[in-house]
């Protein structure tokens, strides 16, 4: 029970001041039996009992939700912490009982340790660790044995004035008697030593972890019956410091601690696997029999038994895995793992490539994605593992076919980012790939002799119509301007009784319903079930790349492979049987190849093959319009497989085909080309900065005039956002739609995230209806009321009594019910005694007073007024979002030849106006201006009185002095 000098001190709220708590009756009423017994029952069933259920609730709960993964190591435990930190609810509810069940009852009942160590465990689900390691700390300290001549002492834990006298403990005895265990419980101290152990090591405190253990290890009076849990934290702080071997030994005593008989078998599974990766397959396998023998779930059944397979070892490797696939393909036709055969043809696939045969992994994995039921990781598991292996083997279409398939955000894709750019660029490669097979296969067409390609030709159209479940004598052509297309003569007298035909005996329906159905489904196999996924996966045909997308996959390349019109004369007009048609066709392939070799050079780095896609294009076609990027390319690739000799070779053909090639002195001297190119960035980046400036200034024609010099000479790589905005600006100024909507796409096209491509895409929609803008506000008929009119609205829910009423006129003539609203002043956190500080001296004519009314001004640099009232409109906008309580009004005030005021009222003092300046000048340059350079303009903070002054005057250096020694930043 709880000792007498444990005392609990509370802060009791005002009202309950003088309330007695029953844990403040500890020390003044006497323990009677029938006290004794009725504060254990309370404490027992309203509170412990409530509190126990609640968190037994929140780790089942965390249970249910896991999911295991048997083809990775398991966690240590079948459950996470941070599923059960996210029951916050329960958690708290669990807390508020243990503190309630520990104030309101007598401490020195049996049942208080139990609620700290509820709460313990509370606190350590939550994961608050610290909060845990008090709460079992104070148990340790708290509930310690103790004597009566021992109490208001300190006594240390592992003293030798224990009762064992030198035998050094720090656990507490506990009654092994049977009548003890069938009348008391065991003291939780125990129990929270473990658990301490358990709050160090999820803490990663390994040390102190590692301390105790060995401690409670040498304890002679540590329970027996928490031996097994102690072996759990041995076990469990191995595995944190990834010791394998070492786990799997002390986690095979601490399988009578498993909760149940499918966490034993769990256990089980995890020792085997622990064992394996120690290289112990004679342990393992026996620890996979015994998973098999307890466990319930079929799943866990099934992967215990493939890893039994895959230790099986002996001197012949390659029988060794011949035998096992035989075990795995055997499983497969045993109805008991019907379900489970993705799994099984999954396992047989890593077994073939342990031996290299790629065919039959490929094969396998196939059948896995297959015969795969309702288990998306599995089938996720199996696209990464063939995408991965078709792309090793340069068999592009399936790997890209099995990334397409894949879902990107399955947590069975550990790095989404590279599956994604490999996807992406395989999708161009497969196009490549197919407009050189289409192109090729046409021109081959092309090339026989007549009679067989009539006969080839007419064979095609047949296979065709019975693909699309056609008569061998119907005609499936929906291009209407075909003239050899059978035509159903017409007859005018024959009404509408074709509308009543039977679908499949009415040809037009069947070839629209055809074509519709192809269009909104593309091709599905004549199977059953076919809109399920796994039927259709298993089909396994690879997606079909957009065309024109890429280099050489040109808009025809769909209309080939899915004509419209199958027809003998349809499919004929396909074929490349002019000398045009052949060019054309040349030029797709000549694309495509140097497309390829650019996608492994850039893309994939795979230089090999890179070498390969250029050299056919070379021998294809000596004279192509790519043969001077190709050779040089060429050059590069040998380079980096560390071919000097060929890469001459390439070096000198450059030389030959073109002696002034620029790619000549890429290779000579590389340094030099970047210098030039750097001089040329540099020369551009002056040259469009003046341009910009041009414009601010107001000088168009200049500007224009320099911008399309500019143009000629650098092209459009180093134009900037702002230029390109004040651009369009100036063309709309100039009723110049087209050419501010041109200037505003291509300042998108630079950077389409950035918040000034947000403004011009809102300005490209308000120029597409300028006109209906336009029309509508000249359309509006507004009529506007007399400034000195006064509007006098009779109340109507006064009865009118006949008598007129004498009316009082105010000295202030004010408009009835119309009261101004105020606006609220933002008041900064700044030190207002800086405001309050003796004026000084005046200079230039400008005084200090802190108390005046001020203004921001934004000063504006050699801007013209047109972007003068751009940045007015910038600036009002960003005042009714950010300040929308305040009434602040804009006017530009010319203050001389090259600046110009933008003033901003409505600040009452200084205050007001340095926090809008503050905060206005922090987002200025990325939210409200983006497009003003910051060397145009400038903000400062004037009072009325130096407003008038500085307009006097002109000095505006002499103001921002000022300012600066007066007013606070």
């Amino acid at each position: 029970m709880a000792q007498k000098d444990a005392t609990l001190d509370v802060k009791k709220p005002e009202k309950y001041e003088n309330r007695v708590l029953g844990s403040d009756k500890t020390f003044t009423t006497k323990y009677t039996i029938p006290r004794r017994i009725m504060q254990g029952m309370s404490t027992h069933y309203n509170f412990f009992f409530n509190a126990d259920v609640k968190l037994t609730e929140v780790v089942t709960g965390a249970k249910q939700g896991f999911m295991d993964d048997y083809t990775e190591l398991l966690p240590f435990y079948n459950y996470t912490l941070d599923a059960t930190a996210s029951q916050k609810t329960e958690l708290d509810s669990v807390l508020q009982k243990c503190n309630a069940g520990i104030l309101l009852h007598d401490l020195r009942n049996e049942w208080i340790d139990d609620m700290y160590f509820l709460m313990g465990k509370a606190y350590f689900f939550k994961k608050q660790f610290d909060s845990a390691h008090i709460a079992f700390q104070y148990l340790n300290y708290y509930f310690q044995p103790k004597t009566e001549e021992e109490l208001g002492f300190k006594k240390y834990i592992g003293s030798n004035l224990n009762d064992e006298g030198n035998i050094y403990s720090v656990s507490t005895r506990e009654k092994t008697g049977i009548t003890s265990k069938m009348f008391s419980k065991p003291p939780r101290r125990n129990d929270a030593l473990v658990w301490q152990l358990r709050n160090y090591i999820e803490d990663s405190a390994y040390n102190e972890a590692s301390a105790m253990i060995q401690t409670l290890k040498r304890d002679e009076i540590f329970p027996r019956r928490l031996k097994p849990a102690l072996e759990e934290m041995q076990a469990y702080l191995f595995y944190r410091n990834k010791m394998w071997d070492s786990t799997a030994q002390h986690l095979i005593p601490a399988l009578d601690n498993a909760e149940n008989m499918e966490e034993r078998a769990r256990w089980e599974y995890l020792i085997g696997q622990l064992y394996a990766l120690s290289k112990k397959p004679t342990e393992a396998d026996a620890y996979f029999d015994q998973c098999i023998k307890h466990t319930i779930d079929p799943v866990m059944e099934v992967y215990a038994r493939l890893n039994k397979i895959k230790l099986a070892g002996g001197d012949n490797e390659e029988k060794i895995i011949d035998e096992n696939v035989k075990q795995l393909l055997k499983m497969v036709r045993r109805d008991k793992y019907y379900n489970y055969r993705n799994i099984i043809y999954y396992m047989a696939a890593q077994m073939e490539m342990q031996r290299n045969n790629y065919d039959a992994a490929k094969a396998y994995l196939l059948k896995s994605v297959k015969y795969n039921n309702d288990d998306p990781d599995q089938r996720n598991r199996s696209f990464l593992y063939l995408a991965g292996l078709a792309f090793e083997k340069k068999e592009y279409e399936l790997a890209y076919s099995a990334y397409d398939s894949l879902d990107i955000n399955s947590p069975v894709v550990k790095d989404a980012v590279t599956v994604s750019h490999r996807k992406d660029a395989l999708s161009g490669v497969v196009a490549k790939l197919q407009t050189i097979r289409v192109e090729d296969s046409l021109q081959k067409v092309a090339a026989m002799p007549e009679t067989e390609r009539e006969k080839y030709v007419k064979a095609a159209a047949r296979r065709l119509r019975k693909e699309r479940g056609l008569k061998e004598t119907e005609s499936f052509n929906t291009n209407t301007n075909n003239p050899f297309a059978n035509k159903a003569t017409t007859d005018i007298f024959s009404g509408n009784e074709g509308k009543g035909d039977w679908y499949f005996d009415n040809n037009s329906l069947k070839s629209r319903g055809f074509t519709a159905f192809r269009n909104n489904w593309g091709s599905r196999p004549n199977a059953d079930n076919w809109r399920r996924m796994a039927d259709i996966a298993a089909q396994f045909k690879v997606p079909e790349p957009k065309p024109g997308n890429e280099p050489g996959a040109d808009g025809r390349l769909n209309n080939i492979e899915n004509p419209e019109d199958i027809s003998y004369e349809g499919l004929l007009k396909s074929l490349p049987l002019t000398p045009a048609a052949i060019q054309v066709s040349n030029d797709s392939i000549q694309s495509a190849l140097f497309g390829l070799g650019r996608a492994f050079k850039d893309q994939f780095e795979d230089y090999a093959e890179a070498i390969k896609n250029y050299e056919a294009l070379l021998n294809r076609f000596p004279d192509t319009r790519y043969r001077e990027e190709a050779v040089f390319d060429l050059h590069y690739c040998y380079t980096k497989l560390n071919m000097p000799v060929k890469a001459k070779q390439y070096r000198e053909i450059l030389a030959r085909i073109a002696p002034q090639s620029k790619y000549i002195e890429y290779i000579d001297d590389p340094g030099a080309v970047e210098k030039r190119k750097t001089k040329l960035k540099d020369d551009a980046t002056r040259n469009y900065e003046r341009i910009y400036d041009l414009f601010l200034e107001g000088k168009f024609e200049e500007a224009i005039i320099e911008k399309a010099k500019a143009d000629s000479i650098y092209g459009n790589i180093y134009w900037t956002q702002q230029l390109l905005y004040i651009e369009a600006i100036y063309y709309i100024k100039q009723k110049d739609d087209n050419s501010a909507i041109n200037a505003l796409q291509n300042l998108i096209h630079i950077d389409r995230e950035a918040g000034i491509s947000k403004k011009a895409e809102n300005i490209i929609d308000v120029l597409k209806r300028r006109d209906e803008i336009e029309k509508y506000l000249t359309n509006l008929d507004i009529e506007r009321a007399k400034e000195d009119t006064v509007a006098i609205v009779e109340d109507v829910s006064r009865p009118r009594t006949g008598v007129q009423e004498q009316v009082k006129v105010n000295s202030e003539t004010k408009a009835p019910g119309v009261a101004a609203a105020k606006g609220t002043v933002i008041r900064p956190s700044i030190d207002s005694s800086v405001f309050n500080r003796p004026k000084p001296a005046p200079q230039s004519g400008f005084s200090y007073d802190p108390a005046e009314r001020h203004y921001v001004a934004v000063v504006l640099n050699k801007v013209d007024i047109v972007y003068g009232n751009e940045a007015k409109n910038a600036f009002n906008r960003y005042n009714r979002e950010s300040f929308n309580d305040q009434p602040i009004e804009i006017t530009i005030l010319p203050l001389d030849d090259e600046h110009k005021l933008m003033l901003m009222s409505g600040f009452p003092d200084a205050v007001g106006a340095s926090e809008y300046l503050n905060r206005t000048k922090a987002v200025a340059g990325a939210q409200v201006v983006p497009w003003l350079a910051a060397d145009k303009y400038s903000f400062i903070v004037i009072s009325a009185g130096n407003l008038e002054a500085l307009k006097n005057n002109k000095d505006l250096e002499g103001y921002k002095k000022f300012m600066e020694d007066n007013y606070q930043d």
